[in-house]
């Protein structure tokens, strides 16, 4: 078995070693797992040696320097870096100091090393595509790198074109043989494949295989490289691996190298011509023979064509650079470059008729004309671009002087990178660095980002950013803030941002402050409900805080009202009181402090507190008068509320009164009478009694019993209601037969006080769903207040009808006392009754007409008292149209009193 070991664990394995024996005295999880993968199964610990021969075993060492690192003591660290046959890798670090342990770290770089000559083969091949001066030489280039690099036989490069697949480049490794042409169709055939479906296709039989590679770019299939092989070697598969990987990088580059071609060869020609334009055009043969030689060009040497033409090309340069030059033509003329434009070519000097020499700029091209090579110079004298050029840089040093000496920071920036070329000395104090050392560094080191991107964002020659307050920071990483301006600029051809800023930090934080103090002050006035006011005494202008603004309203944007308007929206009965208090101060100087009603522009009215006081200018004359508005409208409902309150409960506790006195009258007249006929009975106080007396008797006790039991029944009914325990039980009720019964029941009582008892139902009611025994109790307790306030010789009249929508209303009717209009509301209050005191001529609790109405409630019905004082009562219960039971017959309108 191999003890060299197989896969390496991910994390570092950590070996310690005793100094001394040089024996492992401590490791890490990562360092046990390698060791069982070495095959070590001693149980005494393995040396250093002996771990590091086990790793290093037919392994490819490489070994790096010995390095010293001095401290507080010297540590020493030697690196080796192994190679195995499976082609992972790893490094052993060892670490040690004299006299002290050894520690050696082993550490898998496999996975990081196959990235690296992945990255290294795809810049490779997009080197090749977009360094090689055409695109036939760039495929053949592409394809040469990968041939070399998977050992493949052949390959092909197809374009994709809008007819299909254009086969572009064919390249053969030397001593392979391509294989036979019947083959080429297959080829193709595979590549539309790969085409169509975008992704990687093979084709495989016992000796042979053909590989298609897509490449694309943004998505789209861009051309197809095919490849012939042997049979698939593991080898193979790898390399695909590797291809697939990098495909959409080398897609994009081949991309890019065929739009480059594309649009070369469609401006060629235009650009000569442009390129041409206003400067000398010079033509020459092969034996450098002028052909050529337009006016520019006899404007600039000084030359007539008819001087020139047919003279060797030295006349127009010095002597100095007449063999250089007769060099350049034969190395041009070998060339596969056909033209050399200005700017990609060095400076070159010419050579006028009278012997003076000008700085010039050149382009050049070749074209062949009928088989004869013909030379093209584009020349350009640049003598006035030059003296142009020296006053710039004399102008340039007068403005860095200026610049040098401005009181505030300046710096220059390149708009396009953003790197610093130049700043004066105040920016360096503002930033707190070298000025000398600034220089190459990125403005967005001191401004930001942000800013720095809308400080070099600048369009056009003369784009301005003028004074915004923003952030920097200082080299020591500190925050300031600065008035900052920018202008673009061209200068020497380049294009620049010149940044002015000036140290704001002081009046920044003092407004920050200041900011702060008023945010804190309208939070108080906005939870105190309290806001502050301006009065200007010559314009009449309020100047309010947001939460006086809230209180008297006015115009949001400036924060401004007028004494007139605030007046305009005072209560009518505060306003002249209100009006005084502010004349009196504007005039007088005299402070006030008013409560007074105010309507906000919603229509609501609130309450308001308004204190102020006049303010003199340095004449004594009242310029100003400040003051406070406090919104008390919620103080005033509590207020409000709290007298409602105490006035419910003066009131209940005047109930409570009127309640125990007349629970003690009608609780004691029927006990007296139970104790006192009781008490006969008992004793036999007047004699024998017969048996017609104790009847009577008997019937006086069982009378006032039930009278007791009646009170006592009253207020549990009432007390239930009030605590929400009474349910209905609803069933199916018979007008008449409840008209029937409560008459029967109340006609003793009618007949004794001498009245007519009467009923007037309208024919054909619908039954009522309701409680039979509540529904009975609110026509008795009507009937009996019916017949208890009305006179001898009056009239008690039971009604029932069906309403205008739908409603059932029974009703009772008396020619009774009636009820005066102020008491109507309170003898539905539960122990009241008009006549209060313990001589009142009415008995009862005044528990009746509450119950009815508490009972009418639970049914969802409407209860009504009409009554004029002298003439009678009617009262009304009217059950909701959802309570009846539908009949076919028609309804009957209510009728009045």
């Amino acid at each position: 078995m191999s003890r060299r070991p197989s896969t390496l664990p991910r994390p570092p394995a950590v070996f310690v070693f005793d100094p001394a024996s040089n024996q492992l005295v401590s490791k890490n999880a990562s360092a046990g797992e390698l060791l069982a993968v070495l095959g070590w199964g001693n149980d005494e610990m393995p040396t250093l040696s002996t771990v590091e021969r086990l790793l290093l075993q037919d392994s490819k060492v490489t070994v790096a320097p010995q390095t010293v690192v001095d401290g507080g003591e010297r540590n020493y660290e030697l690196r080796k870096r192994c190679r195995r046959p499976d082609s992972s890798e790893f490094t052993l670090t060892r670490i040690w100091t004299p006299g002290s342990s050894t520690t050696l770290i082993v550490t898998d770089i496999t996975a990081s090393v196959q990235e690296e000559r992945q990255l290294r083969f795809a810049q490779t091949l997009i080197d090749r595509l977009m360094k090689s001066d055409s695109l036939t030489t760039a495929l053949g280039r592409m394809l040469h790198a990968v041939l070399l690099y998977s050992g493949w036989r052949q390959g092909a490069a197809w374009i994709v074109k809008e007819e299909g697949l254009s086969l572009r480049k064919t390249l053969v490794r030397s001593g392979t043989e391509i294989g036979p042409a019947e083959k080429s169709g297959a080829e193709r055939e595979l590549a539309e494949r790969c085409w169509q479906s975008g992704e990687t296709e093979t084709h495989h039989d016992k000796t042979s295989g053909t590989i298609a590679i897509a490449l694309k770019a943004n998505g789209d299939v861009i051309a197809v490289l095919t490849f012939a092989t042997l049979r698939m070697q593991p080898r193979d598969k790898l390399t695909l691996e590797v291809l697939g990987r990098i495909a959409d990088h080398v897609g994009m580059a081949l991309k890019c190298r065929i739009n480059a071609e594309e649009t070369a060869s469609a401006r060629r020609q235009l650009d000569e011509l442009l390129d041409a334009a206003g400067d000398a055009i010079v033509a020459m043969d092969r034996e450098r023979v002028i052909r050529i030689f337009n006016k520019r060009a006899e404007a600039i040497f000084g030359y007539s064509a008819e001087e020139i033409i047919g003279k060797k090309m030295d006349v127009l340069l010095p002597q100095s650079v007449r063999a250089r030059h007769r060099t350049h033509v034969a190395r041009f003329t070998r060339g596969d470059t056909p033209t050399k434009l200005m700017g990609h070519r060095p400076e070159v000097k010419g050579r006028r008729k009278d012997g003076s020499e000008f700085p010039a700029e050149a382009s050049i091209s070749r074209i062949t004309i009928d088989g004869e090579m013909i030379f093209t110079a584009v020349v350009r004298d640049l003598t006035v671009l030059r003296r142009a050029e020296e006053t710039l840089r004399a102008r340039e040093l007068q403005m860095r002087m200026v610049i040098e000496t401005m009181p505030f920071g300046i710096a220059v920036a390149l708009r396009t990178t953003g790197e610093i070329l130049f700043v004066n000395s105040a920016f360096g104090a503002l930033v707190d660095a070298d000025r000398r050392k600034l220089s190459g560094r990125h403005i967005a080191e001191f401004a930001g980002a942000a800013l720095s991107a809308r400080l070099l964002a600048g369009e056009g020659a003369d784009s301005r950013l003028d004074g915004i307050e923003a952030p920097f920071t200082t080299e020591a990483g500190d925050d300031i803030w600065c008035m900052v301006s920018a202008v673009a600029m061209s200068m020497g051809g380049e294009q620049l941002t010149l940044i002015g800023c000036y140290d704001v930090t002081d009046r920044y934080r003092a407004e920050e402050a200041l900011r702060r103090s008023a945010a804190n002050l309208a939070a108080a006035e906005r939870i105190a409900h309290l806001g502050n006011w301006q009065l200007n005494v010559s314009t009449m202008e309020i100047s309010c805080s947001d939460a006086a603004l809230r209180i008297l309203g006015g115009n949001s944007e400036d924060g401004k009202t007028t004494l007139q308007r605030v007046l305009g929206q005072v209560h009518p009965a505060d306003e002249p009181l209100l009006r005084l208090a502010a004349r009196t101060a504007i005039e007088q100087g005299t402070p006030f402090r008013i409560t007074h009603r105010i309507s906000t522009p919603t229509g609501e009215m609130r309450y308001v507190r308004c204190e102020a006081e006049a303010i003199r200018g340095r004449n004594g004359e009242i310029e100003q008068v400040i003051g406070t508005v406090l919104d008390i409208t919620d103080l005033q409902k509590v207020t409000e509320e709290l007298r409602t309150a105490r006035n419910k409960a003066e009131y209940a506790n005047h109930a409570k009164s009127q309640f125990l006195a007349n629970m003690s009258h009608e609780l004691r007249t029927p006990l007296n009478a139970i104790i006192g006929f009781s008490e006969l009975m008992a004793t036999d106080v007047m004699g024998p009694m017969e048996t017609a007396q104790y009847q009577a008797y008997a019937k006086d006790i069982h009378d006032s019993g039930l009278h007791l039991l009646a009170v006592v029944n009253d207020i549990l009914d009432l007390s239930r209601i009030e605590v929400g325990v009474t349910e209905l039980e609803e069933a199916e009720i018979d007008i008449e037969d409840i008209y029937h019964f409560c008459k029967r029941t109340v006609e003793g009582r009618a007949k004794a006080a001498k009245l007519a008892l009467i009923q007037q139902s309208a024919p054909n009611l619908p039954k009522l769903k309701a409680d039979l025994r509540l529904t009975r109790q609110i026509l008795l307790n009507l009937l009996s207040n019916a017949v208890k306030f009305t006179p001898a010789g009056g009239t008690v009249c039971l009604g029932a009808e069906i309403a205008a929508d739908g409603a059932l209303v029974l009703s009772v009717e008396d020619t009774g006392i009636g009820i005066a209009a102020e008491n109507i509301e309170r003898v539905t209050e539960p122990f009241m009754q008009v006549e209060s005191h313990l001589s009142r001529r009415f008995d009862g609790v005044g528990l009746g007409l509450a119950l009815t109405k508490q009972f009418a409630e639970l049914h969802g019905a409407k209860f009504s008292i009409m009554s004029a004082e002298g003439k009678g009562t009617r009262v009304e219960v009217a059950f909701p149209a959802s309570r009846t039971l539908t009949t076919d017959e028609p309804r009957l309108s209510a009728v009045g009193m």
